[in-house]
């Protein structure tokens, strides 16, 4: 009895490890299967895909493209870029064309701006008064608004007629100018609308001749824009030669419309200065002709409307 159990127990044992044995004999025919079938696929797509290239290449031969798409879509691309480049150059030398341009057109400009900044601020000055800067005028149109008398009203001229005003006269030199320049008076009266003839004298204190320039203003400054002078040396060159002393003529009258400012009501003092600057010497000894010329021309017009110097 348990003979026949233990027989039949080593029978079971026995088919279980065939069937086990089997089942594993079975896998590994199907791995190997499916590494044959791929090995067999890639071939087969190779040359498909071989055969296909083949054939388009051959059908782009027939028709004379193989050999000539391929250059000629690298020229074209080629083409464009050098054209693109050549742009962006010519492109940037323009603007920098451009940009030297401009440049020289502000250098240009600041420099006229410069040269020109002294006389335009001199005219100016001299056709508003600002500043205390005298104003200038033709000697002419005075004359002729003198014959009018000046167009005032009766109220005007009884005030100018009333109010007398005291010109004082101011005098300096620059520290580099070895020049003696002072009033021949000191202090001159007027109307207003009057005209007066005012003198200097300079003298050239050194061994060279020497060239000056003078400038001048009015205080108070308000009453600049009332002074007018008809002929003045002012902001021209005098030149004087080794120890010359020369008379300087100034001849001016102050504008009637200044009884009708309300700010300068009770203003009856007024001071001319003038400031002497060097601009240059040498040792020409030639005779300084435009300060004769000045004070001829200054007498001449003194005597043509019959003023006298008046001192204080």
């Amino acid at each position: 009895m348990n003979t026949h159990k233990f027989t039949s127990s080593s029978r079971g044992l026995m088919l279980l490890k065939e069937r086990w044995n089997a089942a594993r004999a079975r896998s590994s025919l199907a791995g190997s299967a499916r590494a044959r079938n791929a090995n067999m696929r890639t071939p087969v797509m190779s040359s498909s895909f071989a055969k296909t290239t083949g054939g388009l290449q051959h059908r782009l031969s027939c028709r004379g493209w193989a050999a000539s798409a391929a250059p000629a879509s690298s020229g074209a691309g080629a083409s464009r870029a050098e054209r693109l480049t050549a742009h962006a150059q010519e492109a940037a030398r323009q603007k920098n064309r451009d940009l030297a341009l401009y440049g020289t057109a502000i250098v240009v400009g600041m420099v006229g701006v410069t040269y020109l900044s002294v006389p335009l601020y001199r005219m100016f000055c001299q056709a508003t008064g600002f500043g205390g800067t005298v104003r200038r005028v033709e000697g002419d149109s005075v004359e002729a608004k003198i014959a009018r008398g000046w167009d005032l009203s009766e109220t005007d001229a009884a005030k100018c007629a009333e109010r007398t005003l005291t010109i004082q006269f101011n005098t300096d030199v620059n520290g580099d100018l070895d020049w003696t320049f002072t009033p021949t008076q000191r202090e001159v009266k007027v109307h207003p609308g009057q005209t007066a003839l005012a003198f200097f004298t300079a003298r050239n204190n050194t061994d060279r001749a020497i060239t000056g320039v003078a400038t001048y203003n009015v205080t108070p400054q308000k009453a600049g824009s009332f002074f007018a002078k008809i002929q003045c040396f002012c902001f021209e060159e005098q030149r004087l030669r080794p120890h010359e002393e020369v008379d300087m003529p100034v001849f001016f009258y102050v504008d009637p419309s200044i009884v009708r400012e309300r700010k300068l009501e009770g203003v009856d003092t007024l001071m001319l200065s003038y400031t002497f600057f060097k601009v240059s010497e040498d040792d020409d000894d030639e005779v300084c002709e435009p300060c004769l010329e000045a004070k001829e021309n200054a007498s001449a017009a003194a005597a043509k409307v019959g003023l006298t110097v008046k001192s204080s």
